[in-house]
């Protein structure tokens, strides 16, 4: 549950840039031919709708509906007790609790469409809870519901300067964190407690931080963490030789990251100079999807060409007889190779 803190700043990222977002995603619906784009969020993947509204998701379940012309509104679970806070840290104005989401869209179809014979497109539907799909097929037999795949995800991967920034801010303070962690802690008990205080006091608003000890003397500090809309995930690994050999397997996979090549084509060329005493999971992913570690992304992303300006997290789970150590980082790809943000 995300227990940090939650605020709207427009100095950060101005509306201009919230509405450029929402009509990028208004343009997206009109193309696949739908009247209003529908966007699905839980307390563990609400990173789209953060993205497109600043409203932190702390709880429960909520659907973004973007017509084609007027204001988005959000339709949620929560009660209406919290839709005066939700107001003042997001830039939504039309908020809606209702306990069932379904027939909560079905409302807003007659309210802004006219009927409920609209064509609606599901962003990213393959990854919708199907008793919500298929209760919005059955309670709406007469919409025609359109997938959209990568309706905001896709967008997102070369990020705006807003987003840029908040992604460069945010890699520095957990950077900065787990350093507090290494120089402060005299175990791992110690060491997780300072990652996760010194990340909620930096502002972040979750973070999951993982400490990893092995027999060989290697020790890993693996955090995730979420600042305003963005998610990073940092892991540093040191002290022994399956650190040595992780943090190698990493630089290997960075020499291989450049604009023009896919995670998989990434991953099979470091796989070919690991040392073979190791297996490695090795990954690439565009940033978005760091909120679930790399779950919940299309299966043909591994085989999308990476662009120019994309921001992705580069990561290599090493195990050996001694355990499982973690490095990690992220990066802007080039033309030629990569950048650092952290």
């Amino acid at each position: 549950m995300k227990r940090g803190l939650a605020i709207l700043n427009l100095e950060e990222t101005p509306r201009e840039a919230f509405a450029e977002r929402l009509n990028a995603v208004r343009d997206h619906a009109k193309a696949s031919g739908a009247q209003v784009a529908v966007i699905y969020a839980d307390v563990s993947r609400s990173g789209d709708i953060n993205y497109l509204t600043n409203l932190c998701l702390y709880w429960n379940e909520a659907l973004l509906a973007v017509p084609l012309e007027g204001k988005p509104a959000l339709i949620t679970k929560l009660s209406k007790r919290v839709q005066p806070w939700m107001k003042t840290t997001s830039i939504l104005e039309d908020i809606r609790s209702t306990p069932k989401l379904a027939e909560g869209v079905g409302k807003f179809l007659d309210e802004r469409c006219g009927s409920r014979a609209a064509k609606v497109g599901i962003v990213d539907m393959q990854w919708w809870p199907s008793p919500l799909a298929n209760g919005l097929q059955e309670l709406l037999p007469q919409a025609r519901l359109l997938d959209m795949p990568g309706g905001v995800s896709t967008r997102r991967g070369v990020p705006d300067q807003y987003e840029l920034r908040l992604l460069q801010q945010a890699a520095s303070l957990l950077d900065q964190s787990i350093e507090k962690a290494w120089a402060q802690g005299a175990d791992g008990d110690e060491r997780t407690g300072i990652a996760v205080r010194s990340t909620r006091m930096a502002g972040f608003q979750d973070a999951d931080v993982r400490y990893r000890a092995l027999t060989d003397g290697s020790q890993c500090i693996d955090v995730v963490g979420q600042y305003r809309y963005v998610w990073v995930r940092l892991a540093r690994a040191h002290g022994g030789a399956a650190a040595d050999a992780a943090n190698a397997a990493l630089a290997t996979m960075i020499r291989q990251i450049r604009a023009g090549r896919s995670e998989r084509q990434i991953i099979a060329a470091a796989n070919a100079t690991v040392d073979q005493g190791y297996r490695c999971k090795f990954s690439c992913i565009s940033h978005p999807y760091v909120e679930t570690r790399g779950y919940y992304r299309p299966s043909e992303d591994a085989d999308t060409p990476l662009q120019a300006g994309q921001v992705v997290c580069a990561s290599v789970s090493l195990a050996g007889e001694a355990g499982v150590v973690t490095a990690s980082d992220m990066y802007t790809v080039t033309d030629d190779g990569v950048g650092s943000i952290s």
